[in-house]
């Protein structure tokens, strides 16, 4: 969807270019971080080129792949187009077979375009608009509470194995560190007494709506099944214009906008008060460019060109913002949440029970950020060389903010027999957790403010195409680029912790630290770091990279009229602009990256109150109760060098910045087939080196714990009960009497998590095998069939133990390794024009003439399964795998409390369910007259309605362990969708 700022980047062209490959439109960049701004509907297009690998200096700003668009322009005569699509679901199959689900979904789309001389051979003007009015088809799954759950009554409520599954309540834990064993008591009768619900519990519980199935199985998994509808409300202009001042000189100028409003209908049956739309959201983009071309003589052309872009991404609900009349009365006279708001809306909080969520979507979202371009570039042909060179400035502002949202958590384990690797299939439940209103550090505050992030970029190019002879060119060129550190205009991003930095205050006072900690570990503790905000001397977060080169060589062979050989080898290096992990070490972050920058002591997350020895401190009506764990309202530069003391997490970025670097060959073999069909067999190789990873800093050694097990959970006194005071020491690790032994066996145990982002070390493999023939449309059909084998590595930990000593190892990744794809097109050979009945009349021409076919199949060969932290007995690979079986679930137990990680993230030869989808066009043209032709047409996705499903249940508690039951996400069944287009 154009509309998608994610979707026009999520391209995946060997070497992890996903979100990192530069896209273009006339030459403008239009991305904005990893996200795209204006991107053009499909009528206005001119060309599109797709480059995995080039050996164009001129080609950066990307980790390796390039896509660049060009739009059509006017030209001396009138042309244009009108057209209209539409769905409608009375022609559909349905929606969701796994569920039984048809959607009332209907797609309207209509748009035109129109070229046309203003001034003959002068002036000319493309138009072209298109508006869109879908309602897509969404399914919505949740594990509801039955009537006697909603009163705390589980005696029919049942385990994995039919039996009853037993509730046990968590403040009755007994812990025996020295056995490693913990117990709880079972509610008698398996009954929650009333008065031991939450009242807040009880309030929502009231909202929420029963299932309306039995469930998959005895479990009552999946109980509520529902179809769902998205609303969208979208058009898309672009208007360009050309100018040929002269023989010398050419201009062109367009501006383009699109504007985007989605939202999804309420699907719950009660109209609850829960409901929050998870997609609801404003999407507009605008961008204008324009570019000059001088052509100095015959040998020399020189071309400049600027472009501005811009972004509105916004979560937008206003329907279901109830401001804090809501908060109020969820907690009356009790306002624990008022420092951590900044004036923003204010939606139903979001709660997660079990698998299902409620209330406002995890990540919020309010984004306008914007950039802008110039380059200029000069070519000359000097005999055999053609020489070009240029320059390429970049640079990006605006204003942006994602963030996480305030979170409530309720898992089984908290009702478990333990809280020691608890078999939550058997005993525990998450409604009962929900009841009694429970939390631990899973449920979270968040807050953040609105953010200025950025940065420029700068590149020098210079490239060489020699002909050697008539039979081979090099390709040579030399790239350098230059990247400003991300900064904020208001110095409100930081530097660095400086851990070489001693806090005088703890030095002259060292925390007394319980015997129980050192009689397992003697840690060298350091009483060290200073927190480093930016200012107007080091404005940026990093010291950036001075000397960037990337150099290009390529070779183009011709072999012999017929065949042809083709060689490039090409760096590239990552910008930071593009920098994006989604292995966030701590909640509040929906990924890091240039659009979701850290900003310390303005961002504050948060998290409830820890188990003490598996018993719970807090409950949901009061989530952070002063004197325990109230919320540490954010000072932004307030506490200064003393930022996170007291048990903050804090986060920087690597000081010392280098900029990832993939190195990609290519070797292209082609030759001319007989039929005039083209094959080519192409070898393609990504080796990425210096990737981006977060740096782990105040790790506990995890095999203390695998040898000391459940001593490491005892809790013990807190040596930062009450010390110092809240200005030296702010965080809530103060007010907390007592902590675990794991949290003082760290070497910084005064602060809560210390991260350093984009440190280089990560390294990355890919190759890949792809053959491709081809045939160009002659005779009535052509036709596109390409292959790919890929195989693809890189540097992970394989568990914690290898996070803490930060060691890498390749781990193969879950990608197919398989695709295939086919498309072809083949005209009817009846009438005008055609085989036969050339000469018909035209009534029978109109019947029988002018039908064309279109068809495409993709097929992959399904990601590899990928397993936790397990013990494994055997080869979980079946024979002939079934969705209610899909790989041997026997072999798979539980890894108890305090065992390493053995067994393999994935096993060569399990993968999921693979995947193809066959899409099929019939379409009859026609002319109306001798400048209007009409064209009606009938489109089949999943035309053979294919029931494509999702990953196994990897989960070994769950009471779908190893099945596939559910549609993959994003398909559907069959759609059906008839057109219209008038071209003149």
């Amino acid at each position: 969807m154009p509309y998608h700022s994610w979707a026009a980047n999520s391209v995946e062209l060997g070497g992890n270019t996903t979100l990192k490959n530069d896209l273009m439109v006339d030459g403008s960049p239009i991305g904005v971080g990893h996200k795209s701004t204006y991107t053009p509907n499909t009528d206005a297009v001119q060309e599109v080129n797709v480059v995995q690998n080039s050996v164009d200096a001129e080609a950066g700003h990307s980790a390796g792949g390039i896509i660049s668009m060009t739009l059509k322009s006017g030209t001396n005569e009138w042309h244009g187009s009108a057209f209209f699509l539409g769905r409608n679901p009375a022609l559909n199959a349905l929606t969701d077979r796994t569920n039984n689900t048809k959607v009332a979904a209907r797609n309207n789309m209509w748009g035109g375009t129109l070229g046309n001389p203003i001034l003959k051979n002068k002036l000319f003007n493309f138009f072209s608009l298109e508006q869109w009015r879908p309602r897509d088809p969404l399914t919505q799954i949740r594990r509801m509470p039955t009537d006697l759950e909603r009163a705390g009554n589980f005696t029919q409520t049942y385990g994995n194995t039919g039996a009853m599954k037993p509730i046990y309540d968590p403040t009755t834990t007994v812990f025996d560190a020295a056995a490693n064993r913990a117990t709880r008591t079972p509610f008698a009768g398996n009954l929650i007494p009333a008065s031991r619900i939450d009242p807040l519990s009880a309030k929502v519980m009231a909202m929420l709506w029963g299932p309306n199935n039995p469930g998959d199985n005895i479990t009552g998994a999946n109980n509520f099944k529902s179809a769902a509808t998205r609303t969208t409300d979208y058009y898309n202009y672009t208007n360009r214009t050309d100018y040929t001042i002269n023989d010398a000189w050419r201009v062109y100028g367009r501006v383009s906008r699109l504007h985007t409003m989605v939202d999804t209908m309420d699907w719950t049956p009660n109209q609850s008060l829960t409901f929050v739309p998870g997609d609801a959201s404003a999407r507009h983009a605008f961008a204008t460019s324009g570019d000059a071309v001088w052509t100095v003589n015959a040998n020399t052309v020189v071309n400049i060109h600027g472009g501005y872009n811009s972004l509105v991404d916004d979560y937008a609900s206003p329907k279901y913002d109830l401001g804090n009349k809501l908060l109020e009365d969820l907690w009356p006279g009790n306002a624990w949440y008022s420092t951590y708001q900044t004036g923003l809306a204010e939606y139903f909080p979001r709660f997660l029970v079990g698998g299902s969520a409620f209330g406002r979507p995890g990540t919020f979202w309010n984004q306008h950020p914007n950039g802008w371009a110039f380059n200029g570039k000069v070519a000359q042909q000097r005999g055999a060389h053609y020489i070009k060179m240029g320059a390429d400035v970049r640079g990006n502002g605006g204003f942006t903010l994602v963030t996480g949202v305030n979170s409530f958590t309720f898992q089984p384990a908290l009702t478990a027999d333990t809280f020691l690797a608890p078999n939550t299939g058997l005993n525990g439940h998450e409604y009962a957790t929900f009841l009694l209103g429970h939390l631990d550090t899973a449920s979270v505050a968040v807050s953040k403010p609105i953010k200025k992030p950025r940065s420029n970029f700068y590149a020098l190019f210079i490239q060489d195409d020699f002909k050697l002879n008539r039979r081979v060119t090099l390709n040579l060129g030399l790239r350098y680029e230059y990247e400003t550190a991300w900064r904020d205009p208001d110095y409100r991003m930081s530097r660095f912790n400086d851990l070489t930095q001693s806090i005088p205050e703890m030095t002259a006072n060292p925390p007394v630290i319980p015997a129980q900690v050192s009689a397992i570990s003697q840690v060298p503790y350091k009483w060290n770091g200073a927190w480093v905000f930016t200012d107007e001397n080091h404005p940026g977060m990093w010291d950036p990279q001075k000397l960037l080169l990337m150099p290009r060589v390529g070779a183009a062979i011709r072999i012999s009229d017929r065949s042809s050989l083709r060689v490039g080898w090409a760096r590239f290096t990552v910008p930071t602009e593009f920098n994006f992990t989604t292995e966030t070490p701590y909640s509040g972050f929906e990924a890091i990256n240039f659009l979701e920058a850290p900003y310390p002591g303005y961002d504050v997350t948060q998290a409830a109150s820890p188990l003490l020895e598996g018993k719970p401190q807090v409950r949901w009506s009061n989530p952070f109760p002063t004197g325990l764990n109230a919320l540490v309202p954010p000072k932004g530069k307030g506490f200064g060098r003393y930022l996170g003391l007291g048990g903050d997490n804090l986060i920087w970025m690597y000081q010392n910045f280098k900029r990832g670097v993939n190195e990609r060959l290519n070797v292209s073999f082609s030759h001319q087939l007989p039929n005039q069909i083209v094959g080519e067999v192409t070898y393609f190789a990504n080796f990425g080196r210096d990737l981006p990873y977060i740096q782990y800093l105040d790790l506990a050694d995890p095999r203390l714990a695998y040898q000391y097990k459940g001593a490491v959970d005892q809790q013990v006194a807190n040596p930062f009960f009450g010390y110092l005071d809240s200005t030296k020491f702010p965080g809530p690790l103060r007010t907390q009497r007592t902590v675990s032994v794991n949290s003082l066996l760290k070497p910084y145990p005064q602060y809560g998590g210390l991260y350093q982002a984009f440190a280089p070390g990560r390294k990355e493999r890919y190759h890949s095998l792809q053959l491709r023939a081809q045939r160009g449309f002659r005779n009535g059909y052509n036709f596109l069939v390409g292959y790919v084998y890929q195989y693809q590595k890189q540097y992970e930990w394989f568990s914690e133990v290898e996070r803490y000593t930060n060691t890498f190892a390749y781990q193969d990744l879950a990608d197919p390794r398989h695709r295939i794809s086919m498309a072809s097109t083949y005209e009817l050979p009846f009438g005008k024009g055609r085989q036969h009945m050339a000469g018909v009349h035209p009534v029978l021409d109109g019947i029988f003439g002018g039908w064309q076919l279109v068809g495409s199949w993709y097929y992959n060969s399904g990601q590899f399964v990928r397993f936790g932290a397990l013990q494994v007995s055997g080869n979980p690979i079946v024979d002939s795998p079934t969705p209610q079986r899909w790989f041997d679930t026997s072999v798979f137990k539980q890894n108890p409390a305090y065992t390493q990680r053995t067994n393999p993230w994935q096993y060569p030869g399990l993968t999921g369910p693979s995947y193809w989808e066959v899409n099929g066009t019939i379409s009859k043209n026609f002319r109306i007259t001798e400048r209007v032709k009409t064209e009606l047409k009938m489109s089949a996705y999943n035309l053979t309605n294919r029931l494509n499903r999702a990953m196994p249940d990897t989960g070994v508690t769950s009471s779908t362990f190893g099945q596939t039951l559910r549609q993959l996400g994003g398909v559907t069944g069959r759609q059906m969708e008839y057109g219209l287009k008038i071209i003149f």
